[in-house]
């Protein structure tokens, strides 16, 4: 079988005034090394280099940071609005700052949560986040990053044509309903669905500061497609996901103690590789909000 032909060349390094951005795949991710992002929080410069980098390679990795809880929610604020309402209890004292602690707080929901661009069944998703891991199990818990600009690329004329005119709904609940129907009392559920409704949202966006366009479905979020019947609906949706997080569309981070993940959630989808079982496996998270809404 022939392989796929990208329609992109490999991205390549940057210099940058601070630091060199090492790419981590052909298309997209970079590790930056020799800085501290607390320095970031009040040198201009220095975070107009970081944030340069993070619009070109849409995921940022760092090794051996210094980061507070503090400054983790200063620099956030740089990128963004902080998110203060998350899956995850935020850090006593500082709000949206969320800590993901396993097996504490998730034991039991792990082996559901496949690819997702967070939060994208909200009206407004979550613009982009910084993760930085405290304590990880050796040589496991890794996490994993598909570039949605490189997904979309890759589709054949044809594809880019039918998807392009396409919405699809995202709904959190659409891939654990019976376990929540399971889990909760009907006030509860209806308490939930009009707190976190289902939003819907084109297929293809276009980026509001690249202005790339980016495929913007998931298996974990999204539910259906506006104005198909179910097998249809499934159809196209069945193709997507398995388009959209072909290898050559990847990137794999392990962590280590220190180590932060700065990413895009416009046009990228993550999910964690939970092969750690009941190992310790502690990050703290903030996320930041934009204006935009996916078009």
């Amino acid at each position: 079988m022939a392989e796929l032909a990208t329609k992109h060349a490999p991205i390549g390094a940057t210099a940058y005034t601070h630091f060199e951005a090492t790419p981590q795949t052909g298309s997209f991710a970079a590790q930056i090394n020799g800085i501290q992002l607390a320095d970031a929080i009040n040198n201009d410069d220095l975070f107009n280099d970081i944030y340069a980098a993070w619009l070109k390679y849409q995921v940022l990795f760092f090794r051996d940071q210094k980061l507070s809880p503090e400054q983790q929610l200063l620099l956030g604020a740089r990128f963004g609005e902080i998110q203060k309402q998350g899956y995850a209890p935020s850090l006593e004292g500082y709000e949206g700052v969320w800590a993901q602690e396993y097996p504490q707080l998730y034991s039991g929901l792990v082996t559901d949560i496949d690819w997702h661009a967070d939060s994208s069944f909200r009206a407004k998703p979550t613009r982009g986040s910084l993760l930085l891991a405290l304590d990880v199990p050796d040589g496991a818990g890794d996490t994993v990053w598909a570039d949605m600009c490189a997904a979309y690329n890759n589709l054949a004329p044809a594809w880019q044509n039918f998807v392009g005119e396409l919405s699809a709904v995202h709904d959190n609940m659409q891939r654990n309903l019976q376990k929540v129907l399971d889990q909760m009392e009907p006030e509860q559920y209806k308490q939930v669905r009009q707190y976190l409704p289902p939003n819907e949202h084109p297929v293809v966006c276009t980026h509001p500061e690249t202005g790339r366009k980016f495929l913007f479905v998931s298996e974990l979020m999204t539910r259906e497609i506006t104005g198909m019947n179910r097998n249809e609906s499934r159809a196209v949706l069945d193709f997507l996901f398995a388009h959209q997080t072909r290898p050559e569309y990847q990137c794999r981070f392990q962590w280590e103690p220190g180590s932060v993940a700065l990413w895009d959630n416009f046009s990228t989808l993550h999910r964690g590789i939970f092969d750690f079982g009941q190992s310790h496996r502690l990050m703290h998270r903030v996320s930041f909000n934009t204006p935009w809404t996916p078009a």
